[in-house]
């Protein structure tokens, strides 16, 4: 599992296993981050992870702007007022929605694209539909975890996944 000299990333996993731990968050998000904090022990999640210039965190990132993008140009449009003022309440809007697709992207959609890619990578010739089929289906399952979320979620993951397969074939063209 940990080869060589690998004190540094044992001793962040263990500090911040003990910080989710002792904190007061929700036990779904403490076994979430648990998972993603132990996931970063094995060589293959770190690879995949970082591979091409952190392109998965980069395109995790990058769905989460477009998202926040495309929902105020959805709401301005289809607002009653076509006026646009630059207020608070516009600017915290937009800090809300993007800081829960960037945890939702983050810590829901980065480990989907992970077992995405590992599922996969055993089946090339058909590869681009089972990663698709991964992505949407987990963004699918969203429903049973939170219903609220059921639309941004299918919308997150579709984003996600076009960004992933973009990025993907662009990071291999060169």
């Amino acid at each position: 599992m940990i080869k060589g000299n690998s004190y540094i990333l044992v001793f962040t996993v263990l500090v911040s296993l003990i910080i989710i731990l002792v904190s007061t968050t929700p036990i779904i998000i403490k076994t979430l981050l648990t998972v993603m904090a132990i996931a970063f022990l094995f060589p293959i999640i770190r690879r995949t992870l970082f591979k091409n210039n952190l392109r998965k965190i980069k395109v995790a990132f990058y769905s989460s702007l477009s998202f926040t993008i495309g929902i105020c140009l959805f709401s301005f449009l289809f607002s009653e007022e076509q006026s646009f003022y630059l207020d608070g309440d516009l600017i915290g809007s937009i800090t809300v929605i993007l800081f829960f697709s960037l945890v939702g992207n983050f810590c829901y959609g980065l480990p989907v694209s992970l077992i995405a890619e590992i599922i996969s990578m055993k089946f090339f010739n058909i590869r681009f539909w089972l990663s698709g089929l991964i992505h949407i289906g987990f963004g699918l399952g969203t429903y049973f975890i939170a219903p609220g979320f059921f639309i941004p979620t299918i919308i997150c993951s579709i984003i996600f996944f076009a960004l992933d397969e973009i990025t993907k074939i662009n990071s291999t063209s060169y």
